[in-house]
Formats: structure tokens, C-alpha cells, sequence
């Protein structure tokens, strides 16, 4: 299962924890020599770092991802549950229902045409003397 907290899992070479540390001024030279040179190539990356550097307590952000992961988890079971609800649970009522019209369609079909071929001929307009 991949890990759920590295929201830039396509870039191997960054890491969440490496632009927290660039943030905090932690990374080596080289290390925020790569993050810049990410920051540049990827406006995904770019736009997390702008986000970033808006908290105000660098230290709360783990609180903000977990609390986002939270609600993320929730809303997608929410989602998932509804539309586990929208499925039809009982699907074999629903074939025997529809047998059992069609059934009865083909029969009064059947007597009806039946009934219509007993009758004698009739004109269809009866002439009055």
C-alpha cells in the first residue's frame, strides 16, 4: 500500500520531509540545490512549497496532514458507502419480477389472439335493412 502522507510519490528524489526541512532552513546545500531545481521544474511542487510557506507554525503542519488524511479517509468512505447503497443489493427479485411480466405478456398475447381467431367473421360495418 503506498504511503498515504507522501503526497509526491511520482518525484522519488523529493520527499514531504524534505520541504518541511527546506522550509525550516534543515536540508544540506545540495539538498536544497535538488529542492529548488524541483521547485522549478514542477509547478505541483512550486505551488506546495507556496502553500507551505503560508503556515504560520512550520511545527503544527504534521497536525494539518493528519487531520487532512483524516477527512480525506472519511469523505472517501462516505463516498464508497454511498455508493454501496445505490447498488442493487437483491438482484435476483428483480429478474424473477420481470420474468413474470413478460410471461404474462406473452400469455394474454396468446389468448387474445387466440379469442380473436374462434370468432366468426364479422363485416365490420353491419348494413341495416
Amino acid at each position: 500500500m503506498p504511503d498515504l502522507k507522501d503526497i509526491l510519490n511520482e518525484d522519488d528524489d523529493l520527499k514531504n520531509d524534505d520541504l518541511l526541512k527546506y522550509l525550516q532552513g534543515d536540508l544540506a546545500k545540495d539538498d536544497q540545490h535538488k529542492v529548488e531545481k524541483q521547485m522549478a521544474d514542477s509547478d505541483f511542487v512550486s505551488d506546495a512549497m507556496e502553500g507551505l510557506e503560508h503556515i504560520r507554525n512550520k511545527r503544527s503542519i504534521e497536525d494539518y496532514v493528519d487531520e487532512l488524511n483524516r477527512q480525506l479517509h472519511k469523505q472517501v468512505s462516505d463516498k464508497k458507502k454511498r455508493k454501496e447503497k445505490r447498488k442493487l443489493k437483491d438482484n435476483s427479485w428483480i429478474i424473477i419480477a420481470v420474468v413474470i411480466v413478460l410471461a404474462l405478456c406473452i400469455l394474454a398475447y396468446v389468448v387474445i389472439k387466440k379469442q380473436r381467431q374462434s370468432e366468426p367473421n364479422r363485416p365490420a360495418i353491419e348494413q341495416r335493412n
